[in-house]
């Protein structure tokens, strides 16, 4: 089967996004499941953000995310107008000297509702979390 997975919940402060982890993952290990997208809506966009920090205590989870793309080869896709809404920028979006680079983190690309659209029509399932 094929997946587009949805992660509308923020980097720290829902279970959200660790639960897609898990998920994702168990998806991979039974090789019999193709994750075609995962998609970062709404809070979840946060995720893409260079600039997220914390404390000892917690675990990284957006590293978690990074390490699980690079492994599978899926891509990190986050909604454009969402990231936007949420201060979220890329290089090519940035007009600021001070912050010229924006602060979209290299292993997030900025992707649009129509390629969304597209994924979810060649998917067998699509999973919210």
């Amino acid at each position: 089967m094929i997946y587009t997975i949805i992660v509308t919940g923020s980097v720290y402060g829902s279970e959200n996004s660790i639960s897609a982890l898990l998920f994702c993952r168990a998806l991979v290990m039974r090789n019999k499941h193709l994750i075609k997208s995962i998609f970062f809506y709404c809070d979840g966009v946060l995720h893409a953000n260079k600039f997220v920090s914390l404390d000892k205590n917690n675990e990284d989870i957006k590293k978690k995310w990074i390490i699980f793309s690079l492994k599978n080869k899926v891509r990190l896709n986050v909604c454009f107008s969402a990231a936007l809404r949420r201060g979220i920028i890329s290089f090519k979006q940035s007009h600021d000297k001070i912050n010229k680079n924006g602060n979209l983190d290299i292993f997030f690309r900025i992707s649009s509702l129509e390629e969304f659209s597209r994924n979810i029509q060649k998917s067998d399932r699509i999973v919210q979390f």
